[in-house]
This record gives C-alpha cells, sequence and structure tokens, in this order.
C-alpha cells in the first residue's frame, strides 16, 4: 500500500515508531563495549543481574530519536513534536537527576542496615547505591539516537 507524505512523495507506509525502538537497542548492544561492570550481584540469590546506568544511556537514546523522527516527520511546530519533547526533558531529568537521589538513598539505608544485629541484616537485601547516568553518558546516549534515526530515515527516503 503506497501514501502520500508530507512532501508529496509516493512511499511504503513507514512504523515510525520502531526507530526509537531500533535507537534504544543500539544504545544498549554498545554497553558491553564501555562498561565494566555491567552486572552486579543480588546478595540473597547470588546471581548476576544487569546493573542500571552506563554508557551510553539507552533511555536518552529511545527518546533523542522519538523528539529526531518526530520532528523531521511531522515538523517541529506541530503538537506530536512538542509532546515528544517533553517526553525527552522527563527521561533526561530522571536519567541525570532523580536516579542519583535514589541511589544516594540506597547508600542510606545500606549503611543503617549495617548497623543492625548480623541476623537481621540478611533479611534486607543490598541496594544499588550507583543509580541513574553521568552526563556524558546521557550526552552519548542522545548522540546514538539522533544518529541512528537520520541514518535509518536517510536509508528510508533513498
Amino acid at each position: 500500500m503506497l501514501m502520500n507524505n508530507y512532501a508529496g512523495v509516493m512511499m511504503i507506509p513507514v512504523p515510525f515508531f520502531l526507530i526509537p525502538m531500533l535507537a534504544g537497542l543500539c544504545a544498549q548492544a554498545l554497553k558491553p563495549l564501555f562498561n565494566k561492570k555491567l552486572y552486579s550481584t543480588l546478595a540473597i540469590a547470588g546471581r548476576q543481574i544487569p546493573r542500571y546506568g552506563g554508557m551510553p544511556s539507552a533511555h536518552s537514546s529511545f527518546t533523542a530519536a522519538l523528539v529526531t523522527v518526530t520532528g523531521i516527520v511531522d515538523g517541529i511546530d506541530s503538537m506530536t513534536f512538542a509532546i515528544a519533547v517533553v517526553v525527552f526533558v522527563l527521561t533526561i531529568d530522571d536519567a541525570l537527576r532523580m536516579r542519583m537521589f535514589l541511589g544516594r538513598y540506597g547508600l542510606a539505608l545500606n549503611k543503617l542496615v549495617k548497623r543492625l544485629p548480623k541476623d537481621a541484616q540478611s533479611q534486607f537485601p543490598y541496594l544499588e547505591s550507583s543509580l541513574g547516568h553521568k552526563p556524558l553518558e546521557v550526552i552519548a546516549g542522545i548522540a546514538v539516537g539522533v544518529v541512528v534515526t537520520v541514518f535509518i530515515l536517510i536509508l528510508i527516503l533513498l
């Protein structure tokens, strides 16, 4: 099925919602190349679980791709672009600030648990104190999201 795009060119319909997902997956796939401590050991079960954060930020990549594809396809004066920008700002704020505060709470709670008697300590799981992203990780995620989106859109439009 062919359809008109905004430039009046006939093209095959493209599920644009997949582009941010691919950008997020690309960022996630890059994490083992940049992060030495990709997993942490769960205290109770003794098994490896993925850590939060790391280079590059997959959430930042996803939302940057969402903003980019929305801006290119719908235009920067559209309501969908405005909504995408709001989601982007909230996600970046969460990645940089909110998770940092949660990490501080985890550190404080771990210190409190260490003050308990040894037998009572085993009732509480170890909480990660290194949550969220550093600014460079977020910037790298944004770069991955924009580059992947532009690359895919160039392939689609050619």
